[in-house]
């Protein structure tokens, strides 16, 4: 199964290197102040244990800024960390303009958006709704690795509840061997 992670902020680059851990091929976008923090032997991100998972699976990821090689994928998460300003309002411009480019391709993969967004904010993205899905990102700093690798549960939202999972995602989500809601 191939994972793509748009966005490689700390949520992305943890995302993706655990992916690449539970066995998956990963393509992972970002752009060119992203990539600058990963090199062949060191992720520039402060996190226990990250390095030492990317090494060892690093064969597994293709790191790009060419948006255009998660086409190639079967799932495609937007996994850009949400920034805030002072006051706690979230600027989503980055976000948008990821999302935006995906949507460009036409090819209706799976899509899901795991960063940080305010609800309503999936509803509005044109996608099939029977593969578009919001999942609940609940890392920690300084615990990321760990959490993700071994989450107690994983929280997933689409346009109707009563809705099963795609076969694909829900493949991809019992990699993690935890109770999904």
């Amino acid at each position: 199964m191939k994972i793509g992670f748009a966005g490689l902020s700390h949520l992305g680059i943890i995302a993706s290197v655990v992916s690449a851990a539970k066995g998956c091929n990963v393509i992972a976008y970002g752009d060119y102040f992203e990539l600058k923090k990963i090199n062949l032997n060191k992720i520039d991100i402060t996190e226990p244990k990250l390095n030492e998972l990317y090494f060892k699976n690093k064969k597994k990821i293709k790191f790009t800024n060419r948006i255009k090689d998660l086409e190639k994928t079967d799932i495609i998460y937007i996994s850009k960390d949400v920034f805030t300003d002072y006051r706690g309002n979230s600027d989503l411009t980055a976000i948008k303009q990821i999302i935006k480019k995906i949507t460009l391709f036409k090819s209706k993969k799976i899509l899901v958006i795991l960063s940080q967004v305010p609800p309503g904010f999936t509803r509005r993205i044109v996608w099939p709704s029977n593969k578009l899905y919001y999942q609940v990102e609940t890392l920690i700093f300084g615990e990321a690795v760990y959490r993700a690798l071994k989450p107690e549960r994983t929280i997933i939202g689409c346009s109707n509840s009563s809705d099963k999972i795609n076969i694909k995602l829900k493949k991809y989500l019992n990699l993690y061997k935890c109770p999904i809601l």
